[in-house]
């Protein structure tokens, strides 16, 4: 039993670390007079390895968040074209799948007069790799434009930094809906079986979704021997929930309450990274967490032998 807390207590701490001060993830913004009145604005993200961020016209399929880049309206000046996009990698591809070395983000904006202008910029991004995606993360910047400093960053706000909370390592029923839009209490289910699977993961999430088909087999081996399993979806897209639980074949209960990392139980257990996932018993007794792949299967080896 020491040892199960033990080896709980190290991972949620190898989670909180990345949820913290060691994002992979860090920005550079400047700016660079290109014609009279005329500035490119440049984001450049740096990523360490093993993580990536996506494109902003990530499509899903099972890829991560696209990147979302915002600048706020300024009467002063006018956005030409769009967003580009060019990654660091050989070539500087513009149509990668994903950016895993860096990336740098630009608009071209034309000032309407010669007064200095400030433009702010809002960054909301997310950092995978193959094993697990972090929370959405969020950073500000403004650029001070004609005769002032090309680019500051104003601040940073991770939705990962959950400091200060109490973190529970006791499980405790809860109620969300179905794709179907009714109220399923977990106690439902988990009193009916001998143990149950509870895994968190989100449709933009590829770690999530090859874990989500790779229980598939495995709930099918034992689920008539009292297995069961309860998707709880980190979506905040109910239409994109949908059309990955249909298009991956889960056949279990899939519940969300569509909030994303903002939901009560991800604050609960201070979950920073997915996919994630608890095993408990009837009683509701926690006896795994964290549990994929080869490890999982050899645990419900054991427990059903």
């Amino acid at each position: 039993m020491k040892q199960m807390i033990l080896l709980i207590l190290f991972n949620t701490l190898t989670l909180l670390g990345f949820a913290q001060d060691n994002h992979p993830v860090s920005w550079k913004c400047y700016s660079e007079k290109i014609a009279p009145f005329t500035y490119k604005v440049q984001l450049h993200a740096t990523i360490e390895e093993p993580y990536h961020i996506y494109p902003q016209q990530s499509s899903g399929g099972g890829l991560g968040m696209p990147t979302q880049i915002r600048f706020t309206e300024n009467a002063h000046l006018e956005f030409v074209g769009a967003i580009e996009e060019k990654s660091d990698e050989a070539g500087g591809g513009k149509s990668a799948a994903h950016y895993a070395i860096g990336v740098t983000f630009s608009q071209v904006v034309r000032l309407k007069d010669d007064s200095p202008t400030k433009l702010f910029c809002t960054i909301k991004y997310m950092a995978c790799n193959d094993q697990m995606c972090l929370p959405p993360s969020i950073r500000k910047f403004t650029f001070e434009l004609n005769g002032q400093a090309g680019g500051n960053a104003e601040s940073r706000i991770s939705e990962a930094v959950l400091k200060d909370r109490n973190v529970s390592f006791v499980y405790e029923d809860f109620t969300m809906a179905n794709t179907e839009g009714n109220s399923i209490l977990s106690r439902d289910i988990t009193m009916k079986s001998k143990y149950t699977f509870i895994d968190f993961w989100a449709s933009w999430c590829a770690p999530c979704r090859a874990q989500g088909r790779g229980l598939i087999p495995l709930y099918n081996k034992y689920k008539s021997r009292g297995l069961d399993v309860i998707g709880v979806s980190l979506d905040t897209d109910s239409t994109a929930w949908k059309k990955a639980v249909k298009a991956d074949g889960y056949s279990w209960a899939n519940l969300s309450d569509l909030k994303g990392f903002d939901s009560d139980i991800v604050k609960k257990y201070n979950i920073t990274a997915i996919p994630w996932n608890f095993l408990i018993d009837d009683k509701g007794n926690i006896i795994a967490m964290g549990l994929h792949g080869e490890e999982l299967e050899a645990k419900l080896s054991e427990l059903f032998k």
